[in-house]
């Protein structure tokens, strides 16, 4: 029993916090896309779509502060609950609005072409700035450099990727936590659109923090499963 905090308290580690604010730039590429297919539409509106998603309270009052403006306290959004358990049903949560949020874009708009070009730059931009938000605008590593900076701070979990090669002219990822393997977004029409934005997100990432370093994106089967494969060299 812990002498110093009561059993109703939950003190977060650094790594929780860490983690928290990753989420929270996870679901900040979201209000970019919105921004950007309805310039016009208010932060109270993006509420009431979120409404539709079932929302525990903590998770309620996470979006509405963050949409006033407000501090984001992760201690003090958990609640009763243990601060694995909220930072996993938030990240579930995310991603859920996530796709929902592209399906209603799609359904709306009839060119969907020009509606994946405008969602891509915004993804792009997006990876760009959450790089340089952290490591500077130099845009300076090397290409190892980049590989660490983006294992140490994307905002997709810890065990998300798996280095396939590395030497010091390339370095292949494998993806193998990508949307296309969440089973609450594998079966959407958009996953692989959302799969594909989120690969934007991530050149974005290395040209924010790795200039001279080359991104190419692509797929492998692993088991007959397809996994997101990324050489940078």
């Amino acid at each position: 029993m812990n002498p110093i905090h009561g059993w109703h308290e939950r003190r977060s580690t650094l790594e929780q916090e860490r983690r928290f604010k990753r989420l929270i730039a996870l679901h900040t590429l979201c209000d970019s896309w919105i921004r950007a297919i309805s310039p016009k539409e208010t932060p109270s509106h993006h509420l009431d779509r979120m409404a539709k998603v079932t929302l525990n309270p903590n998770l309620w009052q996470f979006e509405k502060n963050r949409l006033d403006h407000l501090p984001l306290h992760l201690e003090e959004l958990v609640g009763a609950q243990e601060v694995d358990a909220f930072l996993n049903e938030l990240e579930s949560t995310i991603w859920i609005i996530q796709f929902s949020t592209l399906e209603n874009a799609e359904t709306d708009q009839a060119n969907r072409r020009e509606l994946q070009n405008i969602l891509e730059q915004e993804s792009w931009n997006h990876g760009k700035l959450h790089a340089e938000t952290i490591w500077g605008t130099r845009g300076n590593f090397n290409l190892r450099e980049g590989v660490e900076a983006f294992l140490k701070t994307h905002c997709y979990g810890n065990q998300g990727f798996l280095k396939e090669r590395d030497s010091s002219r390339e370095i292949s990822l494998i993806w193998k936590r990508s949307p296309l393997q969440n089973p609450s977004i594998s079966n959407s029409p958009v996953a692989e659109l959302l799969c594909t934005l989120h690969e934007h997100w991530i050149r974005g990432f290395f040209y924010g923090a790795s200039r001279n370093t080359r991104v190419e994106c692509s797929r492998t089967l692993i088991h007959g499963e397809s996994f997101p494969h990324f050489t940078l060299r």
